[in-house]
């Protein structure tokens, strides 16, 4: 099928014609510089995945910098002096994080020990689900009594001890437990140094 062009119409061009178009054509010849400019510097691929500090966009570090937690789109962040709660939009998932430091007359955190105490005093009602625990790591999932679906972890390096925990009133299973559980699993604490 022929493809049908369209006619201009030929007018005699004015002065305020003549200027416009010098202007125009000054403005397309500067823009077109730089454009070739950034193409020549090429991106390496990495950067464009991650920002200056190595962490992936989305990411918050505290301001100490030895804590970071992924923040999913839509989901709100808020710190305070004693912990980071990030909650999902519709306000159904929960993700709180609280931080502890060891005073200097007490030995090593253990998250063993402390999950232990956890379960010990948490209102479990049904089946409790414990992870791979360690002495850097400990986790467990369970049920309460009004049915809210619970997931904690323990994280430690020895002198800081994170108590996570994603709380949601669906089940994990569901797309914002699933998410809280992912956004528990990002958390990273760096080690002693």
């Amino acid at each position: 099928m022929p493809t049908i062009v369209k006619k201009q119409k030929k007018t005699a061009p004015t002065t305020k014609a003549a200027k416009k178009t010098s202007i125009k054509t000054s403005t397309k010849t500067s823009t077109k510089r730089p454009a070739k400019r950034a193409a020549q510097t090429p991106v390496p691929a990495s950067s464009a995945k991650t920002t200056k500090n190595g962490f992936h966009p989305g990411t918050y570090i505290v301001p100490r910098g030895h804590v970071s937690i992924a923040v999913p789109t839509f989901w709100s962040l808020r710190q305070t002096n004693d912990d980071i709660q990030v909650e999902s939009e519709a306000s159904e998932t929960t993700v709180v994080v609280t931080a502890y430091h060891r005073n200097a007359d007490v030995k090593s955190l253990d998250a063993r020990d402390y999950l232990k105490h956890f379960l010990d005093t948490a209102p479990v009602a049904g089946r409790l689900q414990t992870g791979d625990s360690s002495k850097q790591r400990a986790s467990a999932r369970f049920r309460d009594e009004e049915g809210d679906n619970w997931f904690v972890r323990f994280i430690s390096n020895g002198q800081t001890l994170l108590l996570a925990t994603c709380h949601s009133n669906r089940p994990l299973t569901s797309r914002d437990g699933k998410t809280g559980v992912a956004v528990l699993d990002s958390i990273k604490l760096k080690a002693r140094g």
